[in-house]
């Protein structure tokens, strides 16, 4: 009996030791802090600023407070969405770990091999929208991606709505060919703007991206407009862009450092661009 009782109290000692310190190790996810078993994403390069730690993949990081997932700790970045603000990742889990250009695991992509550390590339920094845990990347879907287009050869021009510059009618024609979109429209004069505003002078093109303008886009539909707003961003020099509307936020080449900044100059649906992706050239009449 006395043995019987020794062993057991010595086996008691060490599954209690033992759950101690699996209790101690684990992984704590969204405290800030990149533990083993979580993969963390950076908003500065190099693994610095503020960190977002997770323990399971994550389909769309969300655009806004209070409901997206935000930076964790101290540093630049804190309390900022997750999306679109990464730089760096360090992927603590023991598997690879794939980083997406879009939400729903799709778009442009670079995978993370287990235990390594990586700033995100061209494609994803401060362009990230999930990751998926145990996620090889594989091949992307057609059209996950749009290409790069042609260089815009057309000078500045005016022309009159509903009539496209030369300029502008090349953006129409890439986006036609290189995303798919094919519902961009100069639209009819607009007698209560200036006759030198961009879309009466042929300079702009609105993208209609919800089922009819005046309604909110579905969600596959808000990733879309996203991803073609991205897009002319990304090429704005080739295409001769000077600015882009759309989710309420603008982006424009001359504040370019600024990134997408709060649009304030339009409300509800139309006027704040909810339900269309604008996108204003280069042009003699400025914006």
């Amino acid at each position: 009996m006395l043995k019987k009782s020794v062993f057991m109290v010595l086996m008691g000692a060490l599954i209690s030791a033992s759950f101690g310190a699996g209790a101690a190790n684990a992984a704590t996810a969204r405290n800030g802090v990149c533990e083993s078993g979580e993969f963390c994403l950076y908003y500065n390069s190099n693994q610095a600023g503020s960190v977002s730690d997770f323990d399971t993949s994550i389909p769309d990081y969300g655009d806004d407070q209070p409901s997206c997932y935000e930076f964790k700790s101290a540093g630049n970045g804190q309390g900022l969405c997750v999306k679109n603000n990464a730089a760096a990742v360090w992927n603590r889990t023991g598997g690879s770990v794939t980083v997406y250009f879009n939400s729903g695991y799709a778009g442009p992509r670079q995978t993370i091999a287990a235990g390594a550390k990586a700033n995100l590339n061209s494609d994803l920094k401060n362009e990230n929208a999930a990751h998926k845990l145990g996620d090889g990347g594989g091949t992307p879907p057609p059209g996950g991606s749009y290409g790069a287009p042609a260089t815009n050869p057309h000078p500045e021009a005016s022309a009159r709505a509903p009539q496209a510059t030369k300029r502008t009618q090349h953006v129409d024609d890439q986006i036609r060919a290189l995303t798919g979109e094919k519902d961009c429209w100069v639209g009819d004069y607009r007698s209560y703007e200036p006759s030198t505003s961009n879309h009466n002078t042929g300079n702009a093109l609105d993208c209609t991206i919800s089922n009819a303008i005046g309604s909110h886009p579905s969600a596959a539909q808000k990733e879309q407009g996203w991803k073609l707003a991205r897009w002319l961003q990304k090429y704005a020099s080739q295409l001769d862009v000077r600015y882009v509307i759309w989710q309420g936020k603008i982006w424009s080449v001359a504040r370019s450092a600024e990134g997408w900044r709060d649009y304030t100059a339009g409300s509800g649906v139309t006027g704040g661009h909810y339900d269309h992706v604008h996108v204003s050239m280069q042009n003699p009449h400025g914006d």
